[in-house]
């Protein structure tokens, strides 16, 4: 259980450059799917990210587990295009 926490707004999240988010564990999977392929609602605040032009989602299998076949084949043929550049410590 965490000791502290930061909350902070969907606007200012959109405000940002670039997004990155993590999920991870089957536990979470039902939320990714929502986020993912559901519409963009206020039930689902990480829904938002589907309008925003530079929000990556890293996943393990267990979180995407919920997504449909087709989800899956689309975002892991992206995948090539994301890299790592440790000098600019950035995602592109």
């Amino acid at each position: 259980m965490p000791v502290t926490a930061l909350t902070v707004g969907i606007g200012t999240i959109m405000d940002a450059d670039e997004i990155l988010i993590i999920v991870s564990g089957k536990n979470k999977a039902k939320a990714l799917y929502r986020a993912v392929e559901g519409s963009v609602s206020h039930t689902c605040p990480l829904s938002a990210l589907q309008l925003h032009q530079r929000a990556v989602i890293v996943c393990d299998e267990g979180a995407a587990s919920a997504l449909s076949g087709e989800a899956v084949r689309y975002f892991k043929q992206l995948e090539p295009l994301y890299t790592i550049d440790p000098a600019r410590k950035t995602i592109f």
